[in-house]
């Protein structure tokens, strides 16, 4: 086992449900999407409750990790990167609530000449962040493979930002779409979705840096 927790059991347990946690979430997310398109909204609904209760049980996860980082964690500095590491990944927990909320709150309407674009980038952007996750799992286990996996985590944000220009695109000039106000709310949310893989690929730059310290 990893010299992170050859102390604690606890402690690896306990990262590696809070990564579970997440991991659940975006593909609770993912789905709730497609749903959404679908306009099959109390599944949606059903799903955005189960994402919301996974938040919740990852702030409680986050808590229970820093204690317990500072109980068995001897050194202060790579305490403070993987502090800075979990605090960093439940921002992405708590984007797939905030989006899945605002959505079942604000009854966007998405053209459907949008919908398949609209799959496809959320399917990017939960890929970068699902990478994300694998990259580190392998920085507690293998970091020499962590940058093998950072390098998809750029792939999948970069083809998300492709797709979100082209439905931006099609929402201002494709002429399905007339209403100013409506055009920026579809866009605000096309955005936060997208952002997800942006958040993701910030992330793997800081897990990037952390990685270049274990390894000196």
């Amino acid at each position: 086992m990893n010299s992170f927790f050859k102390k604690s059991v606890e402690l690896n347990l306990k990262i590696e449900k809070f990564l579970d946690v997440i991991s659940n979430s975006l593909s609770l997310f993912e789905s709730a999407i497609n749903h959404y398109l679908e306009e099959d909204f109390p599944t949606y609904k059903d799903h955005m409750t189960r994402i919301n209760d996974l938040e919740t049980e990852a702030d409680e996860l986050e808590k229970e990790i820093k204690v317990s980082l500072y109980k068995y964690m001897l050194l202060p500095d790579t305490r403070a990167d993987v502090l800075s590491l979990v605090k960093s990944l439940d921002d992405i927990i708590d984007m797939t609530e905030e989006i899945t909320k605002d959505i079942h709150i604000q009854k966007p309407n998405f053209p459907h000449v949008l919908h398949k674009d609209i799959r496809d980038m959320t399917k990017n952007s939960v890929a970068s962040a699902e990478i994300l996750l694998t990259a580190t799992r392998t920085f507690f286990h293998e970091v020499h493979l962590v940058s093998s996996h950072t390098s998809k985590v750029k792939f999948f944000e970069h083809e998300a930002d492709l797709i979100e220009d082209k439905i931006n695109d099609e929402i201002f000039n494709g002429g399905e779409v007339n209403d100013l106000s409506e055009k920026m709310q579809l866009k605000r949310f096309i955005s936060k979705v997208s952002n997800i893989a942006d958040t993701a690929e910030v992330i793997s730059d800081k897990l990037t840096i952390f990685t270049i310290k274990r390894e000196v």
